[in-house]
């Protein structure tokens, strides 16, 4: 009585192994579908960004198959990171960016919209030095602490602030701790050393008072907005965000 079970599994055996075949075969026009959905809307988010920052960013689109967004007439989340971005005159940095509700309006032209955007930017000890070694910050310190740094400084990062030094040795010292102030990017003093030893309070405030280190940012991409900026080992980290910014792949 159980010989029929072996043989209908026999039976089943070849219609189960057509209708994979059936099922590969259906799925190779999706899935060059998708590549090349991948390729054409990355290369041309890729061109958008890379007409605001000055270099060809890589894209992301997450694992939602693209072919499914674009049927709904938007692109989930973009990742984006490229290494040597040029932001509004600020030295080459490290950048990661979200693109999250990226509507689009043509798919022929790649047209659209972003529902909002948050990047993340890392400036090196080099890229801080320039920011700092500016007439207008260098020539604001106190007189004895310029001669002591030289229009040579050095930058030293650590986490929650950046020390300015001379080109050797550290005679004079001038920690500072970075911050946004809307469109700005500022650098406060927090310390004052020469020769080892803090100046006392009243030199301190006046110095403070006195400093002008800073660098306006009025010409954002993507009219984002500088949200924060923090000292870390090795870096600036700077936090920009923004809202319902346009998209072309005209630039």
């Amino acid at each position: 009585m159980s010989e029929p079970e072996p043989r209908l599994t026999l039976l089943l055996f070849p219609i189960l192994r057509r209708l994979l075949l059936l099922a590969a075969f259906l799925a190779i026009p999706l899935i060059a579908g998708e590549l090349v959905a991948r390729k054409l809307i990355g290369d041309a988010v890729a061109h958008a960004i890379q007409a605001r920052i000055g270099v060809a960013p890589k894209i992301g689109f997450g694992s939602t198959p693209v072919l499914l967004q674009i049927v709904r007439g938007r692109l989930s989340a973009v990742s984006v990171s490229a290494a040597g971005a040029h932001i509004d005159g600020l030295p080459p940095l490290a950048l990661r960016a979200t693109l999250r509700d990226v509507h689009l309006r043509s798919l022929t032209g790649l047209q659209g919209a972003i529902g909002s955007l948050s990047v993340e930017a890392s400036l090196p000890a080099a890229g801080v030095r320039d920011l700092l070694a500016t007439p207008a910050c260098l020539d604001s310190l106190p007189q004895g602490t310029l001669a002591g740094l030289t229009r040579t400084p050095r930058v030293d990062l650590f986490p929650g602030r950046i020390d300015l030094l001379p080109p050797h040795g550290r005679a004079v010292e001038v920690r500072l701790r970075p911050y946004a102030s809307g469109t700005i990017l500022r650098f406060a003093i927090i310390g004052l050393e020469q020769d080892g030893k803090a100046v006392d309070a009243a030199q301190l405030a006046l110095a403070r008072e006195d400093a002008r280190c800073s660098r306006t940012l009025g010409d954002l991409p993507f009219g984002v907005s500088l949200v924060s900026a923090t000292a870390g080992a090795g870096a600036v980290e700077l936090a920009f965000a923004g809202t319902d910014a346009s998209f072309s792949a005209l630039g």
